[in-house]
């Protein structure tokens, strides 16, 4: 079966700024359980948006591995955070 290389999904700049966050997922292989979590959300306060990412298939609360950046709260910092989660991806 081939690799799917599609960026993952993410919310549009402006959910962001109406201070929602986003989860999401994407598998790289079903068989073997390999899997990418995220979870991105907005700190209005500094401008901020903030992306975590985890390789296990558990919620964010519950996962021990979390890997977290930030980025600027823009619309260059939602594709800057898009291309970082497919980077992981890629590693996994």
């Amino acid at each position: 079966m081939a690799q799917k290389t599609e960026l993952p999904d993410i919310a549009k700049l402006n959910h962001f700024t109406e201070e929602n966050l986003y989860t999401g997922s994407k598998t790289k292989d079903w068989e073997k359980g390999t899997v990418i979590r995220y979870k991105v959300w907005p700190d209005r306060e500094n401008e901020k948006l903030i992306a975590s990412c985890w390789a296990q298939d558990v919620c964010y609360e519950k996962a021990q591995d979390k890997e977290e950046r930030e980025f600027p709260l823009t619309a260059e910092g939602v594709d800057a955070v898009r291309n970082w989660l497919m980077e992981r991806y890629l590693q996994l």
